[in-house]
């Protein structure tokens, strides 16, 4: 019996779907980059230390729930038999980032114009977390949108349970993503 060697993972990946890994990839760093602008904007109010701070936990929300998030819901779909692929998600995880992203650079020069001129603490917190809110609704929206057109093709009982884990990823994200943002500390009253 002669036996062939089976080719490594790595052999394996066509360079299409390497190239495609990489540019999701590149794509996930750039919402991850914007995001941390938007961070940058908020720290103006107390300048220093906080710039930093406030860059690094804006965007560690957004990673929270691409690292955490989108992994476990690729693999509770899988479970029920929904016809995702890695590559698909890390497809979709990546634009629906990269759009929260987008939004939060887009706000970042009125987020930091409001920072600087608000004397209350509790308004700042609230523009802050205004705008966390608006660019998480619109990356969750799209992350969403996204599954879903890959479940078209399902029985209308797998449609519902897909749907129904996508409900409880949602909540799951909007929670991680709201635990992590709470590290801000413009919204814990710094002034």
């Amino acid at each position: 019996m002669i036996s062939v060697p089976r080719p490594s993972l790595g052999a394996r990946l066509t360079s299409s779907e390497t190239h495609g890994a990489a540019q999701e990839l590149a794509r996930l760093g750039v919402g991850l980059g914007l995001a941390a602008v938007y961070g940058l904007a908020l720290g103006a109010r107390t300048g220093a230390m906080s710039l930093v701070q406030h860059a690094l936990a804006a965007s560690a929300g957004l990673a929270a729930v691409a690292v955490l998030g989108i992994p476990a819901l690729f693999v509770l779909l899988a479970l029920v038999n929904a016809p995702v692929s890695p590559g698909a998600m890390l497809s979709a995880g990546a634009r629906s980032l990269a759009s929260a992203g987008f939004v939060l650079a887009g706000l970042a020069p009125s987020a930091a114009l409001l920072a600087v001129t608000i004397e209350s603490p509790d308004a700042a917190a609230f523009v802050t977390r205004a705008g966390l809110t608006l660019a998480g609704g619109i990356g969750l929206f799209q992350l969403a949108s996204s599954v879903r057109a890959m479940l078209h093709d399902l029985t209308p009982e797998a449609r519902l349970k897909c749907n129904a884990l996508l409900l409880c990823f949602s909540l799951f994200a909007i929670m991680l993503a709201a635990r992590v943002w709470y590290s801000l500390p413009i919204l814990k009253g710094a002034a």
